[in-house]
């Protein structure tokens, strides 16, 4: 069987308020693409379709218009939540969902009872049996475990008690067919993209690879935002990443969706493919004269811009954003002092002394004489009024 791997679509997703609506429509025109141009049995995404739990209608019309169009191509999708998702959501959505070829495994159940869903090669000669693990929240742990009759050894860690979970949906695998575990979780070790949310993906989400199930033909990946391979796993494992560069940790990310070729019995091979659509996001550094040299090669890429000044330059950003309109952040780089600690509480101060501590400490230098004037007209016009 040939399998197509993404995860971690987000949509809905804009950049420091601006939308990325067309973006996010080229992107998944090209996953439908790939998956075309690959002949794949079926689609697995590893979680995180949304970025938001109340999904704006033009984030479900970019997501349904890609299922309807790999229904269209007699190609199975098999879906489960992230973090950012609403399972239950989803769940209603699976409803519609199912009659056009997508599968929506909302909650984590034991193989016995829908927590593996099978999907038959479009040929009809073999089959996948996917074991779906969405998101589980550490404090949700617990109602996840009592599915499974499990042991108190099971509550010693959310780590542990995930590997043991794990353990238990491998159990409904088949010799005769192609195993996959299809999961959102946090392995120790990833690589992170540099999106996530750091509440998910700290040590105590971090599952050792090695509890990953050996007999698995291939692990499905979604939340971490870099593709990368899973180091340390039994089975040939994998994140397939983000759909596009989501913020500025990723600027050097190439983004791409994993294409799998699966046997009963064996041993996935796997293969990246390129995902080129999406605004580049870039970092930019130089002084506004360097800046200004560089503002026509660098296209229609989103931009945080790092501007050489040999201090505070109220107003610079502006100018930033006039010669690079694309500019989203702007930081002044300058050598910067740090400001010493006061000797008295800044409370006690006159006004005028606690903006130059208040100055020091946000930009690490003294407000120039022309800044100081403007604040004692504008103390005077106050305490006037008052």
């Amino acid at each position: 069987m040939r399998l197509l791997h993404t995860a971690d679509w987000h949509v809905g997703k804009a950049i420091r308020g601006r939308s990325r609506s067309e973006e996010f429509a080229a992107a998944l025109d090209q996953v439908v693409g790939i998956a075309l141009a690959e002949g794949v049995d079926a689609v697995l995404l590893a979680g995180d379709v949304y970025e938001h739990r109340a999904a704006p209608p033009e984030a479900d019309e970019l997501v349904f218009d890609a299922f309807l169009r790999l229904h269209d191509a007699g190609i199975r999708v098999v879906v489960i939540p992230g973090n950012h998702d609403s399972a239950l959501r989803l769940a209603a959505l699976g409803k519609l969902l199912r009659p056009i070829g997508v599968e929506v495994a909302d909650r984590v159940l034991p193989p016995e009872r829908g927590g593996i869903v099978e999907v038959p090669s479009r040929d009809g000669s073999q089959l996948a049996r996917v074991a779906c693990v969405p998101f589980v929240p550490e404090r949700r742990f617990g109602d996840a475990a009592q599915l499974f009759d499990a042991s108190e050894a099971w509550h010693q860690s959310y780590a542990d008690g995930m590997g043991r979970l794990l353990a238990a949906m491998a159990a409904g695998f088949r010799p005769d067919a192609v195993n996959v575990l299809l999961a959102h979780l946090f392995t120790d070790g990833a690589l992170l993209g540099g999106g996530e949310r750091e509440i998910t993906i700290g040590l105590a989400y971090a599952i050792a690879p090695s509890r990953l199930p050996a007999d698995a033909s291939y692990v499905a990946l979604g939340h971490v935002h870099k593709p990368q391979a899973v180091r340390g796993s039994p089975a040939p494992a994998r994140y397939a990443g983000s759909l596009l560069q989501l913020d500025f940790g990723e600027v050097d990310q190439r983004k791409s969706v994993t294409i799998v070729d699966a046997s009963p019995g064996r041993p996935a091979a796997v293969r990246e493919v390129p995902i080129e659509a999406g605004r580049r996001l870039l970092d930019l550094h130089g002084t506004i004269d360097e800046l200004a040299a560089a503002a026509g090669g660098v296209g229609d890429a989103w931009l945080r811009v790092f501007v050489r000044t040999d201090g505070p330059a109220p107003g610079i950003a502006d100018r930033v954003r006039e010669l690079l309109p694309n500019a989203l952040d702007v930081h002044l780089d300058y050598e910067r002092q740090e400001p010493e600690a006061p000797q008295t509480p800044v409370s006690s101060l006159r006004p005028r002394d606690q903006f130059v501590a208040y100055y020091r400490s946000q930009h690490g230098a003294d407000p120039g004489e022309e800044l100081l004037e403007a604040f004692d007209e504008v103390l005077a016009l106050e305490l006037e009024e008052a």
